[in-house]
């Protein structure tokens, strides 16, 4: 669902009785709308297949956009209803395909609709939002969506895998395992090192002593930097971050990036020749990297670490 359709039932529930079901819960999901806000494009829903959503606007080009493709968990979400997160983002400089995993068996079956293995199923859905195409790539993904969104961007070459509460790595080839799948995609992927390589956040609350653990280990496995949120115990950590009525700021900082405002481009100070119409030689200052070189760009933040939200 998205913002723009949540708002079209809540007025319309408003003859049905105070207790009726369709109304509560519609009510509770406006009223826990993070920005509330009515934007001059809305976000669509364009049902890609029935385990993948996609959402855009028709509003801006994608070469200005971030694609951020949500590998949800067990719950089919993202830690919190869709219409809470995409509220978060302008649908000017966002588009968003959500995923679920109704094997429940971290995506190693595919996506329904899309492929019945992991690399078929992000094979073609390449094809369907073509990643390369945009400004900015994010593979997000929420517990047992966690390791899949890291094998994702490295298996698509996005820029970033952002990894809510993963689980360890040892714990999903266990998974796979125990349903008579074959690990060794997984294993063979997470091992892979293209060049350049996404930068990955494993975020965790730094209370929960589980969530912690594995994402220590799986540091210890792929080149990732550790993020604690400080204060927290709970595994939901999107759902806490909402409660807090932080989640906005929270993911900015995950996605390095506004959700709202388009990204100035960042410059630095070169000289180049060129030579005018009457031959005269003139000297200038060049921006070296804009929004068209963007993807070529690797970011000097790109280190191995551990860091605590703050």
């Amino acid at each position: 669902m998205t913002p723009a359709e949540l708002r079209y039932f809540s007025a319309g529930l408003t003859a049905d009785p105070p207790g009726s079901p369709s109304r509560e819960w519609i009510a509770g999901l406006a009223s826990g709308m993070p920005a509330n806000v009515v934007r001059p494009a809305e976000f669509e829903r364009n049902g890609l297949s029935r385990g993948a959503t996609h959402y855009t606007a028709d509003i801006s080009t994608k070469d200005r956009k971030t694609l951020i493709i949500g590998f949800t968990g067990l719950a089919h979400r993202m830690m919190m209803p869709a219409p809470w997160l995409l509220d978060c983002l302008n649908p000017a400089l966002y588009d968003v395909v959500l995923l679920r995993d109704f094997s429940r068996v971290a995506y190693a079956s595919g996506v329904h609709g899309l492929g019945d293995d992991f690399h078929t199923a992000l094979s073609k859905l390449e094809i369907q939002v073509s990643p390369s195409a945009y400004r900015n790539t994010i593979a997000f993904g929420t517990s047992l969506g966690g390791i899949p969104a890291i094998l994702a961007s490295i298996l698509l070459r996005l820029d970033r895998a952002v990894a809510i509460g993963p689980q360890a790595f040892s714990r999903i080839t266990g998974l796979l395992r125990r349903h008579g799948l074959a690990d060794e995609p997984y294993v063979s992927l997470l091992a892979m090192r293209p060049q350049p390589f996404p930068e990955i956040l494993l975020v965790c609350a730094a209370e929960h002593d589980e969530d912690v653990a594995a994402a220590i280990s799986l540091q210890q496995q792929v080149p990732a930097r550790v993020v604690r949120v400080r204060n927290c115990s709970a595994h939901v950590l999107l759902g806490w971050h909402h409660a807090q009525r932080t989640l906005a700021p929270f993911l900015a900082k995950l996605f390095d990036q506004s959700l709202e405002e388009p990204p100035l481009a960042r410059t630095t100070v070169a000289t180049a020749w060129v030579v005018n119409a009457n031959g005269a030689s003139l000297s200038r200052s060049t921006a070296e990297r804009t929004e068209g070189d963007a993807k070529t760009h690797v970011s000097p933040k790109r280190i191995v670490g551990q860091a605590r939200d703050d």
